[in-house]
């Protein structure tokens, strides 16, 4: 059994991670620990679940019954980074990230390996990391940090 620190990454850790992460994915990772977002739900955003003026992304959730589709609010930062990436890679039609939950995975555990974090880290730990950051912000409200993740 895990121990529950491993199950959640530190501020500082996540900056490691990033800085750590090769520089065609870190957009990719942003997005999944500023949205707290699970890796298969990540991947199957569209550009067209972007709501660029309400710095939205319409996430399927595919945990919750009869998958609703949540809207998320992001950063600005990070959706005018997805309309960059976008632009700078006009091929995209469909997902907007091509590869697969256990590539996500394996290039997850290799960034962690090189940031010299905890290796039993998943990244699961991001979507955690991103809860303890909406604790902060609610101060414990546990309704806001269910209706987030």
């Amino acid at each position: 059994m895990k121990d529950e620190r491993s199950k959640y990454m530190l501020k500082d850790e996540y900056k490691k991670f990033i800085e750590n992460t090769p520089e065609q994915y870190k957009l990719f990772w942003e997005v999944v620990f500023n949205a707290g977002l699970r890796i298969s739900e990540a991947l199957n955003i569209f550009a067209t679940d972007i709501l660029w003026e309400e710095n939205k992304i319409l996430i399927t959730t595919l945990k919750r019954k009869n998958h609703p589709i949540i809207p998320v609010i992001v950063p600005k930062n990070i959706i005018d980074s997805i309309q960059e990436y976008i632009w700078k890679n006009p091929a995209i039609n469909g997902r907007i990230w091509k590869f697969s939950r256990q590539y996500a995975f394996k290039l997850f555990k290799s960034i962690c390996k090189k940031a010299g974090l905890n290796p039993k880290y998943s990244p699961h730990a991001l979507r955690h990391a991103h809860g303890v950051m909406i604790s902060d912000i609610t101060n414990g409200n546990m309704i806001e940090i269910k209706n987030r993740l």
